[in-house]
């Protein structure tokens, strides 16, 4: 069962995380589900319980560098940021070759 939450407050969103209630959701566009380990998994990524509330929280502020912030450690906890930096290292590493010669 999926479910898209507007705006659910830190309150409700610890309750879900102590519930037992196993249903997905998404907030700003990421999926939090529970794992079988205790594990929340957002995108593909595994967070602890605490990191996943304190990514909840960067995640609904209202400041722009935190939702970046946010971002971030989940590209970099399922992989894709290091994707992404070998792609623009390797696009920068081929403008500097194409510009040298």
């Amino acid at each position: 069962m999926l479910i898209k939450v507007g705006k659910m407050s830190q309150e409700e969103f610890n309750v879900w995380l102590r519930s037992s209630y196993s249903g997905a959701f998404y907030v700003a566009g990421h999926k939090f589900e529970k794992t079988d380990t205790e594990g929340i998994r957002v995108d593909g990524g595994t967070f602890s319980r605490d990191d996943a509330a304190q990514l909840y929280r960067l995640l609904t502020s209202r400041n722009l560098a935190t939702q970046i912030n946010a971002l971030l450690s989940i590209l970099e906890r399922n992989g894709m940021l290091l994707w992404i930096l070998l792609g623009v290292s390797l696009i920068m590493m081929l403008l500097v070759i194409m510009y040298h010669v």
